[in-house]
């Protein structure tokens, strides 16, 4: 993959150009393959031009991020101005997949967890992207990292020790449709190099990817360090894209979405149907495909901009408040 390093004088200008003007919108496109990769819980400001920090609080000069800074810009549609739907993390989770983050702030497990977890567990009967891709003839695939098996509803894992795999992160078994359905179950699978290669050499319609919490920028204590951590998430993303998008899975009427559930609580800004006041804070989304290379916007999105996207690449119906007339799908970074 391209590596190409700027200087922080490059980004700032890069930054200011990418605000004088929104992008005209683009043809809308129609998918072979849509692939979705959720990042964790980083504000923009922390994984766009972010210095090392030393142990006296003095940048450094060297970069957390440097491939989202520097070579992602030049490769991918940027979008300066996406959002996260709410707080915590699992009802951006939701809203990615049905439109929907149905009043739930807090990260709590499926009420289909195993064992069972009791109180104040989550069951949601409605209308999800799982049953829109099947009821349209077309396939998908969850691949989720440090998952121990296909069709896993503990709660975390390992069961012990430093949570890497977080049910919180893993929408799909919430919905009391998939959850309770075992053919269903066996398409969501651990993310590891043998079932990536299968998904990229056997590619279904959509592909929903979720590393784990060392990966994602989420962190746990085993990786707890904040400029490693940005770091390892970083270089772990650039990897898994230049895998994605160099595979014979990745056509040319092909979309890869990279996207960050919300910030770091540091705001609660929102767009898009978001709750007033309670939006997850400003972050950051990527699109690669063939036509994305250079594209930037300033356009507004959040997780049902994400949704009403893959919606219309694959001529589905709008689910939940993917089809308000607020919330605008992101053809302009094609």
């Amino acid at each position: 993959m391209l590596r190409r390093f700027a200087s922080a004088a490059t980004v700032a200008a890069t930054l200011s150009l990418a605000c004088a003007a929104t992008p005209a919108l683009a043809q809308q496109e129609q998918f072979d393959h849509a692939f979705v990769i959720m990042m964790e819980n980083q504000s923009f400001d922390e994984v766009v031009g972010r210095n090392v920090i030393d142990a006296n609080g003095n940048p450094t000069g060297a970069w957390d991020t440097p491939f989202i800074t520097f070579t992602a810009p030049s490769l991918s549609g940027f979008a300066f101005q996406y959002y996260g739907t709410t707080h915590p993390s699992l009802p951006n989770y939701l809203a990615s997949i049905s439109g929907n983050f149905f009043k739930i702030q807090d990260d709590n497990p499926s009420c289909y967890a195993e064992p069972p977890p009791g109180a104040g567990c989550h069951q949601i009967q409605a209308t999800n992207l799982v049953d829109s891709l099947e009821n349209a003839g077309l396939t998908w695939t969850v691949l989720e990292e440090t998952m121990p098996k296909p069709g896993y509803l503990g709660p975390v894992y390992p069961k012990s020790g430093p949570t890497l795999y977080a049910q919180k992160h893993n929408p799909f078994v919430y919905f009391t449709d998939i959850a309770t359905n075992p053919k269903r179950l066996a398409n969501i699978k651990p993310l590891n190099q043998q079932y990536l290669s299968a998904a990229l050499s056997n590619p279904t319609s959509l592909t929903y990817i979720v590393p784990n919490q060392c990966h994602d920028m989420h962190g746990t204590s085993t990786c707890s360090n904040y400029d490693k951590l940005l770091q390892a998430g970083d270089s772990y993303l650039q990897d898994l894209v230049h895998t994605i998008t160099t595979s014979s899975a990745f056509t040319s009427h092909s979309a890869l979405f990279v996207v960050w559930d919300e910030d770091d609580y540091s705001s609660r800004q929102f767009c898009c149907s978001s709750p007033k006041g309670d939006g997850g804070g400003h972050t950051l989304a990527l699109v690669f495909s063939a036509t994305s290379a250079g594209k930037q916007s300033v356009q507004p999105y959040n997780e049902y901009s994400l949704l009403r996207t893959i919606e219309e690449g694959f001529s589905l119906p709008y689910l939940g408040n993917s089809g308000n007339a607020d919330v605008v799908s992101m053809w302009d970074l094609f």
